[in-house]
C-alpha cells in the first residue's frame, strides 16, 4: 500500500479530495441550487475531468 505522500502526489487523488471539500461547502455553505439540466452538466463535467485524468495517468502509484 502507498504511502500518504505518495498518494498525494497523485492528480486524480488530489481532484477527488478537492471534489469532496467542494461537495461539503456546497451543501453547507454555498448551497447553490441547480436545476436538474445543471445537475447533468456538472456531473458531466467531473466525468470527463476523471476521463482525462485517467488518460493522462502513466505510471502506478506503486512506482512513484
Amino acid at each position: 500500500m502507498p504511502g500518504i505522500a505518495s498518494l498525494l502526489r497523485s492528480r486524480t487523488i488530489r481532484f477527488s479530495i478537492a471534489l469532496a471539500v467542494l461537495s461539503v461547502l456546497q451543501g453547507f455553505v454555498f448551497h447553490l441550487p441547480l436545476p436538474p439540466a445543471g445537475q447533468a452538466f456538472v456531473g458531466c463535467m467531473i466525468a470527463i475531468a476523471v476521463v482525462v485524468l485517467r488518460a493522462i495517468t502513466t505510471m502506478p502509484l506503486k512506482e512513484r
